[in-house]
Order: C-alpha cells, then sequence, then structure tokens
C-alpha cells in the first residue's frame, strides 16, 4: 500500500511539464540567436529574441492555466531570461555596432548584461520573501505574482521590454532602406541608459493591468488582426514604432519621478 502511494507520489501529469517545456524552448531561441549574431545572420538573430519573448508570455500563461506553478519553473525561467534578454541581445549589438570600439565597447556590453542580471535576482529575492515584502528602504522591490494585490507596474524596465528596448537600433538598421549606419557610441550609451533604467526604481507599465470593456471587444480583435498585418508586412518597422512609443513612456516616467529612480 505504501509502494503504491509512493508511486503515485512521484508520477506527474504531463500537463504540468508543459509550462517548463515552453521555458525550454525559448532558452534554445535565446542560445540560437547567439549562434546567429557570431556567424552574421542578424535579423534571424533579433528574429529568435523576438520569439523566446513569445515563449517567454507563453510558459507563465501556461502555468497559470494549468496551475503548474512552481518554485523550480520560476527558476528556469528567471535563468532563461537572463540568456535570451540579457545576453542574447547584447551580443546581437556587440556584433553588429560596438565591436568597432574594442574594449569600451564590450564594457557597455558587459553593463547591460550586468544590469539584467541584477534585476533578475532582485526580483527573484523580492519573490522568496514572504514575511516582509519590502526591502530595508521600505520600498517595494517588484511587482510580485505571490503579493494578492494585482500587478499594477514594475519596478524598473522588465528583462523582456529591456531587451526590446535595447534593439531599437537593430530595428531601426533593418527598416532604413538605404542602410543609414548607426554610430556605435550611441549604441554603447543606449546599452548603458537602457541597463540603468532596468535596475532603476522608476515604476514602468505593465501589461497585465489592461483591462478591455466588453462592447469594446470585437473592435479590440479587428485591432489585432490589423497589427498582425503590418507585422507581417512591415516587421521591422512595427517593432521600431512600438519600442519608440515604449521609450517615450519611459521618458514620461522619468519626467514624473524627477530624476529619483535610482
Amino acid at each position: 500500500m505504501e509502494n503504491s502511494t509512493r508511486q503515485s507520489e512521484s508520477k506527474v501529469s504531463i500537463y504540468k511539464v508543459v509550462p517548463s517545456a515552453i521555458t525550454i524552448i525559448g532558452m534554445c531561441f535565446g542560445l540560437t540567436s547567439i549562434r546567429m549574431s557570431l556567424e552574421g545572420f542578424h535579423e534571424l538573430a533579433a528574429s529568435l529574441i523576438l520569439l523566446a519573448a513569445v515563449a517567454d508570455g507563453l510558459d507563465g500563461l501556461a502555468a497559470r492555466q494549468l496551475n503548474a506553478v512552481s518554485k523550480f519553473g520560476a527558476e528556469l525561467d528567471s535563468l532563461t531570461d537572463f540568456l535570451c534578454f540579457g545576453v542574447a541581445p547584447s551580443i546581437l549589438l556587440y556584433c553588429m555596432f560596438t565591436n568597432e570600439l574594442g574594449s569600451f565597447g564590450w564594457g557597455a556590453t558587459l553593463v547591460f548584461v550586468a544590469a539584467c542580471c541584477l534585476r533578475l535576482a532582485r526580483f527573484n529575492a523580492f519573490q522568496q520573501s514572504s514575511v516582509n515584502p519590502k526591502d530595508d528602504d521600505g520600498q517595494n522591490l517588484d511587482a510580485c505574482p505571490n503579493t494578492k494585490k494585482p500587478k499594477t507596474h514594475f519596478v524598473g524596465v522588465p528583462a523582456p521590454g529591456g531587451a526590446l528596448l535595447v534593439l531599437l537600433p537593430v530595428f531601426f538598421g533593418f527598416s532604413s532602406e538605404n542602410s543609414i549606419s548607426v554610430s556605435p557610441y550611441l549604441v554603447a550609451a543606449w546599452l548603458c541608459i537602457i541597463g540603468t533604467l532596468m535596475t532603476s526604481r522608476l515604476k514602468t507599465f505593465s501589461p497585465k493591468t489592461i483591462r478591455i470593456p466588453k462592447r469594446s471587444v470585437t473592435l479590440s480583435l479587428l485591432s489585432i488582426v490589423m497589427f498582425g498585418a503590418l507585422l507581417y508586412s512591415y516587421t521591422w518597422q512595427t517593432f521600431m514604432i512600438i519600442s519608440t512609443i515604449y521609450t517615450c513612456i519611459l521618458i514620461i516616467n522619468v519626467i514624473k519621478a524627477r530624476g529619483k529612480i535610482i
């Protein structure tokens, strides 16, 4: 009787594995993106980072819908985010732009990767803090799914958002028909700026706060179709516009915070 009980407890439903499997697929996208960057297939590398972002959204959704949320899945997701949204974008930017600057360009790459690592470590530390959900200064470290209050904002730019922002020079380069060159010094500065925003205490937009009125569902679906058409026809231009809008929102948030973001 005890043996049968132990065997039943040791078995896990296949549905419980689905979120982690999606996370692993996203990790493979990130690793392959690094390889494509090193081999010179930059558009493919950028596409794989975007696919990793899609996988990052799907794994969390699958975990919640299948009731498969676990500490293991959260840690796996965090490590994958570091690879896909910290290492992969910075390597792509280094191969396309900042390698011309030598050690200075590599230093900017390290700043962004380190900032992404610190941001994810801070988020994990806050998730594991169930007794006191505040740091020593009494300020929230990040939005946390363990709290009963819904996420109204992120504190600092999240890792996927940071990747979307930092790839703006890449989107601009792919969008320009005349192959307009982007200054590697500007790209290096951009890496440092986005890295700073990721580790800051700036309140940033959380898409989970979006609520659609019932009467607007049909219009929202049509908008999604139009967005898909734009994405298919003008892929890089669309992502460039999205990154630019996100940048403008962050600028407004910085102005509202009166520069107090550290």
